[in-house]
């Protein structure tokens, strides 16, 4: 196979992955709310003070779009903001009950989607995908940058 027919062929497979109706879910857990969920859910309140800055820079998000999340997560009641004790000018974000359990509800979905994976491909196969997944994802790191 040529290399121009392999790019195509890896184009339309990831479409095709991208366009079924199982696969979506999962998306979330790459970008927008639910990204910024996981973090906040990763870095407990107790452990440090976050800041909106601290999301838009470890996300990669500029800080008008953490701004337009965080708005709507306070909306939606998965979220806090309140002053920061150490800096009455910075706002702290964590995430609230709700947002915990919101969380909770998707990782369960996301386990049965990535059971559901694993039997249909066998154990073997689903270590090898996510084996290449992640070599991918190291090897293109900072590639970007």
């Amino acid at each position: 196979m040529d290399r121009q027919q392999l790019k195509l062929e890896l184009l339309q497979s990831l479409q095709k992955m991208y366009d079924m109706e199982l696969v979506a879910p999962l998306l979330e857990f790459c970008q927008g709310e639910m990204r910024v969920l996981l973090y906040l859910d990763a870095h407990p309140a107790g452990a440090r003070e976050i800041y909106p800055s601290d999301l838009s820079d470890a996300l990669y998000v500029t800080r008008q779009r953490i701004t337009t999340i965080l708005a709507s997560l306070r909306k939606k009641g998965y979220i806090i903001t309140e002053t920061s004790k150490s800096d009455r000018r910075k706002t702290r974000v964590r995430l609230s009950k709700a947002g915990s359990h919101y969380v909770q509800e998707k990782r369960a979905l996301a386990d049965s989607y990535f059971d559901l994976l694993i039997q249909t491909l066998g154990e073997k196969d689903a270590a090898e995908l996510n084996r290449l997944v992640k070599r991918a994802a190291e090897e293109l790191e900072g590639l970007a940058e």
